[in-house]
């Protein structure tokens, strides 16, 4: 995936203040920053339609669709960055790094 694309969707994610739910990801530790309790999953497409307009709808279901079939999306609420996790092996990468 684009350097642009990972950006774009990253400043997407941080206008709209995602993830909205306060649900924390125990035992994923953040590659940037080194937080374990703070790391939140990102909320599927379909709950957001209501909120984003065509564009922006059609970036956030762009990258869902291209990294969530085999890693879940989620934000590191203390640096801000979004990760790849794979809940299977509790680990986590930096978006577009898997």
């Amino acid at each position: 995936m684009e350097l642009e694309t990972i950006e774009q969707f990253r400043n997407l994610v941080l206008k709209l203040g995602l993830p909205r739910t306060d649900m924390v990801l125990f035992g994923i530790v953040c590659p940037y920053c080194g937080k374990n309790d703070r790391i939140r999953p990102l909320e599927p497409p379909e709950e957001l339609s209501k909120e984003l307009g065509q564009q922006e709808m059609a970036l956030y279901a762009r990258v869902w669709r291209e990294l969530h079939p085999d890693n879940s999306l989620a934000v590191c609420r203390f640096c801000r960055n979004i990760l790849q996790v794979q809940t299977g092996a509790r680990r986590a990468v930096p978006l577009g790094e898997w």
